[in-house]
């Protein structure tokens, strides 16, 4: 067991909560720790305290996300000389409910417009008697679809925010229903030059959860992968079963995250923070798919390195009375007459993907 003096003159006067563990012991916590979460902790067991599938990832490093004695935190995990190293950042949403950043407000004014500027491209060849072609009618549902998005996920995040989100679970074969979004996926990327594919060695996995929000979860991480990603990288999400856990992973070989962007993932975005490091999109997608991930009491893991890619973890129980195979029905892609994997991808696919084709 590690010297207190030795840990301490590393981290005592950090102003950031650091708790160290040896084994499966808290052997040491930073006053920065101790005041944050009013409880002298050293001497206590990591098992009691922290998630299972935190202790259990062997990852040397990652970021991930959980309540800790009542407080929820984003949690930096770094392995180092046999040592486990959590440095804590509280979730403080002290912002409104519903929350716009300046980046939020461009995407939408932009969207908007757009839509403006396509429906007056074909009206205008309408009044001529000319038939508008088929790019500016995809352009004009590219932009609308964009718009949708954008909207789709300030209400989500709202919703999460208040503790409103709906949340109807069904026992659902989370199998078949991430090969069916991969496939839809994959179509509608395809133009996109990155490969989208999945793989399981299990059949049907079974498990309690809302089958729409783990779908719309899921699709938040394929998005976001592809903003990461260029033609020739791939993208691959995988299903496997751990103990009374089913690990559903992400995984792509594109840019990364930056450090500084990996340590503020499950914060509501921030007009502080370097908004390019977004490129598209709002920033909204993994506070979302952490506040998904809360509702079925799971565990979201993110791994990360710039110029390397990054691994998503979603690790959901299944629950002991979960049926062993169950016939699913076709899960529905989508809702009022609107795709939800089209919407969800949109910021990220090129305006050739959209047009009456999908429209009923």
């Amino acid at each position: 067991m590690r010297n207190n003096e030795y840990l301490s003159s590393f981290f005592s006067s950090v102003h950031q909560p650091v708790v160290v563990i040896d084994g499966n012991i808290l052997v040491y916590a930073n006053p920065a720790a101790e005041e944050a979460f009013d409880s002298e902790l050293q001497g206590f067991e990591a098992k009691n305290l922290i998630p299972p599938e935190v202790l259990e990832n062997k990852a040397e490093n990652f970021v991930c996300a959980f309540n800790f004695l009542g407080k929820e935190s984003a949690v930096s995990v770094v392995r180092s000389e046999g040592l486990t190293l959590l440095f804590f950042d509280p979730i403080k949403n002290a912002k409104p409910a519903l929350f716009l950043t300046r980046s939020i407000i461009s995407n939408l004014r932009n969207n908007a417009m757009g839509i403006k500027m396509s429906a007056d491209r074909c009206f205008s060849m309408l009044e001529e008697g000319k038939t508008p072609p088929e790019r500016h009618i995809s352009i004009l549902y590219h932009y609308y679809y964009r718009l949708l998005r954008t909207l789709t996920q300030v209400d989500s995040a709202d919703l999460i925010e208040r503790g409103e989100l709906v949340f109807s679970p069904a026992y659902t074969d989370l199998v078949k229903l991430c090969s069916e979004l991969v496939a839809t996926a994959s179509s509608l990327a395809s133009e996109t030059g990155v490969k989208i594919s999945f793989s399981s060695d299990e059949t049907d996995a079974v498990a309690l959860v809302d089958p729409e929000r783990i779908e719309q979860l899921l699709t938040n991480l394929i998005a976001n992968s592809l903003q990461n990603c260029k033609a020739g990288n791939s993208i691959n999400l995988s299903l496997r079963r751990s103990g009374g856990r089913i690990v559903i992973s992400a995984e792509d070989d594109g840019a990364g995250m930056s450090q500084e962007v990996l340590s503020k993932i499950f914060a509501l975005p921030d007009t502080e923070l370097d908004l390019e490091n977004f490129q598209e999109g709002n920033g909204l997608g993994l506070y979302i798919a952490y506040g998904i991930a809360q509702l079925h009491k799971g565990v979201l893991l993110v791994e990360s390195r710039e110029g390397e890619g990054t691994h998503v973890h979603l690790m959901l129980p299944i629950g002991e009375d979960a049926p062993i195979k169950l016939n699913t029905p076709e899960t529905a892609y989508r809702s009022n007459n609107v795709s939800s994997v089209l919407t969800g991808l949109s910021d990220v696919l090129k305006s050739s993907s959209f047009g009456t084709k999908f429209e009923d």
